[in-house]
């Protein structure tokens, strides 16, 4: 379970990185709202790993270890993800971080102490998206022979 949430959570990572990079080299980083598909990242991040659980252990997967799984994915992303913004905001992202100082997305510490507010909010939202999707996830991945009572 820990190595495939690992292995999963440092490809989601990469996957973050590259798409911040994207939005960075078309010039369209300032645009908040497409943080949204970071979240369709974790998404799949967290499903392919739930699913290649799955399949290790044969279809028959515990509703626990599977959010689980997810989870570590999701944590080990967010946390790579959250620790290459905060030393690219350090080295090359005066622009960004001016960006985010002006409009108030992160409230007015992020001028004071923007490595710790970024690492913050990315924290907080990766790991809640993280657990939403392994609950959502597991929805459908639970085991095979799981019944609702009364349903044929």
């Amino acid at each position: 379970m820990e190595k495939i949430g690992l292995k999963y959570g440092l490809l989601t990572a990469a996957g973050l990185v590259a798409y911040f990079l994207l939005m960075k080299a078309i010039g369209l980083v300032h645009i908040v709202e497409l943080r949204f598909l970071n979240g369709l990242i974790m998404a799949v991040g967290v499903v392919l790993a739930i699913r290649a659980y799955k399949a290790v252990s044969g279809g028959n997967i515990g509703y626990f270890k599977g959010i689980g799984t997810g989870m570590i994915t999701a944590v080990t992303g967010t946390v790579l993800f959250g620790a290459f913004m905060v030393a690219y905001v350090k080295i090359a992202g005066g622009d960004l971080l001016e960006m985010l100082s002006t409009r108030h997305y992160f409230g007015d510490r992020v001028a004071t102490t923007p490595g710790l507010v970024i690492f913050s909010v990315l924290l907080l939202e990766g790991i809640i998206s993280g657990f939403m999707i392994s609950f959502i996830a597991m929805q459908y991945f639970k085991r095979r022979d799981y019944k609702a009572p009364n349903s044929p």
